[in-house]
């Protein structure tokens, strides 16, 4: 079985080629030019109508959204133990703190990045990215206090520390280091897994 993950260096495909690491599992990741909005295209269009990344194929078979991209690579690959077992507490808090990621913070990086993109002035749009970073760090600051440390269950390494990881870089390094603490060491724990190494070079500056 191998995958394909289409994505671009320093996006959130970077969570799910991390996954794949550290499953072992082989993949290919097929990079777009998101600078250039080649993946807001046709061509990527024809395989994710979304034109989000990332996205994952494999054989016939395509998968969208990040979640349900780890869910199911969990799913094929139990052994990797990406998530705890199933109907373990610590699955449910992992998962909670997976969608509280995807659908509470990952959509405000849009807003933050692309103001444009919802407003009709400039002026609109300069008025909405700064309450996309207000709002932001208020919900990193909920996230800061459930972390158990290092990572974020106390039963150790989950999937979910990659999402937070890939979220948590693109936040201002001075704001991580003084109010967000832990989540600035599950980074760095996260970080330092040998087998993200290469992953990390291509994701993480």
């Amino acid at each position: 079985m191998r995958y394909i993950i289409w994505g671009a260096p320093g996006s959130g495909s970077g969570i799910v080629e991390a996954a794949c690491a550290e499953l072992g599992v082989e993949y290919e990741a097929r990079d777009l030019d998101a600078r250039h909005d080649e993946h807001r295209g046709e061509a990527y269009g024809a395989l994710n109508p979304h034109r989000k990344l990332p996205t994952l194929e494999v054989g016939d078979e395509v998968i969208t959204e990040s979640v349900a991209i780890l869910l199911t690579l969990d799913e094929r690959h139990p052994q990797g133990r990406l998530f705890p077992p199933p109907g373990s507490p610590e699955r449910a808090q992992a998962l909670r703190w997976m969608l509280y990621l995807a659908t509470e913070l990952y959509p405000l990086v849009e807003l933050d990045d692309y103001p444009e993109r919802f407003t009709g002035s400039a002026e609109a749009g300069t008025a909405l990215r700064e309450r996309a970073k207000a709002i932001t760090r208020e919900r990193w600051r909920t996230l800061e206090a459930r972390i158990a440390g290092p990572y974020l269950l106390a039963s150790g390494f989950s999937a979910t520390d990659l999402y937070i990881t890939k979220l948590a870089v693109w936040q201002d390094e001075a704001f991580r280091r003084t109010e967000l603490p832990r989540v600035h060491a599950l980074t760095e724990a996260v970080r330092l897994r040998p087998q993200l190494a290469t992953v990390w070079a291509r994701h993480i500056r």
